[in-house]
């Protein structure tokens, strides 16, 4: 792993010294500045914003603490390293106050200086995995969290709680439910907006506020509030409600459109969310009697996500799609979506995808001047060969004793 390290020292054969040293023992260690003074030093941090620091305490101008100092105050990530006389004492104690990463000592063994880079040089290659593998779990937490909240979401709506997915959200995202409620926002054009981008938008506003789920559904945005832990319901209702409106008025600045909602009443248990759904149904309605476009109190989420997912087939047979690029379109995981596409269909996700294909590739053999190459590709198959096979398995016969029979039906026709 590569660093790269600024030298200060108003000393110029210790600064090449030290140089020299690095040079020779640390490959891995690229030196981008030197500086004589504290203001050469703070220009070089700013502007090069090195790993690696070794700083002299006493420099002219600026003293390398000050400089240490006013760096750390300014967010700088930078790791030092205090170089000074044994003499030093109390420079040493500020140093170690401003909580510098270790000092070496001029006149100084080599070896001890050596041990210190090589152990800061240990300790920012640790950081710098805690922090990759933070970032790839904060990645995959962005890809899985929509999935799952519209898993939870849909358990909601056929109140049938979901409390063991709804555990592991918990977990894997630090939070605690103590309470909370359901809003329901209606949007004339609410496909303008999937799933991962509906959470990003969310968590703009409500980063830090609390918690929540969403999910994009044919009726509206449907939005899980997690309520603040206090005693005082009335309280809680009245601070959910302010949210909603917040979210509202969000939305509506996001797409252009205009954005109605509803609140659900706020309950301390999960298992009541349903309730709560079904309230915020009610508010909606109530408040917005002459709109037609309203959704239904028991409408059927799981179908809803079944006929988008058909679309999206049909949408996109002639592309190299797959379960998880569909499931990703409706919002939900690939496991959920396989499991209730074959439940309502009966038919897997590939069957339902072989079918339409199998059945636009019937349609163009009618057109005798296309090519069986033609066919193979404008359904969506790469592979001659294997849409021929695929193409016999499903139909019972070649692709040449189809047409071919085709031929005689519209000769007979003729006659």
């Amino acid at each position: 792993m590569n660093f790269t390290m600024v030298i200060a020292d108003d000393e110029p054969l210790v600064l090449k010294s030290l140089e020299m040293l690095v040079a020779k023992n640390f490959p891995h260690i690229q030196v981008t500045g030197l500086a004589e003074n504290g203001v050469e030093l703070k220009e070089l941090l700013e502007r090069l914003e090195p790993d690696l620091a070794v700083v002299d305490i006493r420099m002219p101008g600026l003293s390398g603490i000050e400089v240490i100092e006013l760096m750390r105050s300014k967010g700088c990530k930078t790791r030092f390293i205090i170089n000074t006389a044994f003499s030093d004492f109390e420079y040493v104690k500020k140093a170690l106050d401003l909580k510098t990463d270790g000092y070496i000592l001029k006149p100084g063994k080599q070896d001890e200086k050596i041990k210190v880079i090589t152990e800061l040089c240990r300790a920012v290659e640790a950081e710098r995995e805690k922090n990759s593998r933070q970032s790839n779990l904060d990645s995959a937490l962005q890809v899985v969290n929509p999935y799952l909240g519209s898993e939870i979401l849909m358990s909601i709506f056929s109140k049938k709680c979901d409390e063991e997915h709804f555990k592991v959200y918990l977990d894997i995202n630090g939070l605690h439910f103590s309470g909370g409620c359901i809003a329901t926002f209606l949007i004339k054009r609410p496909d303008q907006m999937g799933a991962r981008e509906l959470n990003g938008e969310l968590g703009k506003i409500l980063d830090g506020i609390c918690g929540f789920l969403a999910t994009v559904t044919s009726d509206g945005i449907v939005v899980l509030l997690f309520a603040p832990e206090r005693s005082d319901r009335e309280e809680q209702r009245s601070w959910c409600a302010g949210l909603a409106e917040l979210i509202a008025q969000d939305l509506m600045d996001r797409t252009g459109s205009e954005c109605l909602y509803g609140v659900g009443a706020v309950y301390p248990s999960f298992s009541d969310m349903p309730r709560s759904y079904q309230e915020s149904i009610v508010k909606l309605r109530e408040d917005h009697k002459d709109l037609p476009e309203l959704p239904a109190d028991n409408a059927d989420k799981i179908k809803d996500y079944v006929e988008t997912a058909k679309r999206y087939i049909v949408s996109n047979f002639i592309r190299d799609i797959s379960l998880m690029a569909c499931a990703e379109s409706v919002g939900i995981s690939p496991y959920y979506l396989s499991h209730i596409f074959k439940e309502k269909t009966g038919s897997t996700f590939v069957e339902y995808l072989t079918a339409v294909r199998i059945d636009r590739a019937k349609e163009l053999c009618r057109n005798q001047n296309l090519t069986v190459r033609d066919i193979s590709d404008r359904c969506g198959y790469i592979n001659t060969t294997y849409f021929c096979k695929v193409f016999k398995r499903n139909v019972g016969k070649t692709i040449g004793a189809y047409r071919q029979e085709l031929l005689r039906t519209e000769s007979e026709r003729g006659t």
